[in-house]
């Protein structure tokens, strides 16, 4: 009677040790499922952080061909400038031509740039836009 209780006492000890080690392996397995869709969303996060700082950068940018236009029918003989639209920074520069100016606007939101080259040539007394070119950097 000794020798069957000792038996189940063994058996029953090394129950609990094989499901222990199935208990360590699930637990394996879910905190590396969990760790990588933690992986996915934050990149997922980052990305679309990129895509509305590179849509606000095109924005500024084109707020200061805007601003360029409104300053060039105060002041036609504007060079261009730097301006603050909500958190973008947007540099505007004006140069001169035959028919009309061309205007770069450069338009920095974060890390993103986005520069916008237009020629824009007036005629009675509006602002007609040509050569719209949206340079990627």
């Amino acid at each position: 009677m000794r020798n069957s209780y000792t038996l189940t006492y063994r058996l029953r000890n090394s129950e609990r040790g094989f499901s222990t080690l199935l208990i360590m392996i699930l637990l394996l397995a879910l905190s590396g499922l969990g760790t990588e869709s933690y992986i996915k969303a934050n990149a997922q996060a980052r990305m679309a952080a990129r895509e509305s700082q590179s849509r606000q950068a095109v924005y500024a940018a084109e707020g200061g061909i805007e601003w360029a236009k409104a300053e060039l029918t105060v002041n036609p003989g504007s060079t261009g400038g730097t301006l603050t639209i909500g958190d973008s920074e947007v540099r505007v520069n004006i140069v001169p031509a035959s028919e009309g100016y061309w205007v770069t606007s450069l338009g920095t939101a974060g890390y993103s740039l986005r520069e916008v080259k237009v020629f824009l040539k007036n005629q009675s007394g509006k602002w007609l836009t040509s050569n719209y070119h949206e340079l990627h950097r």
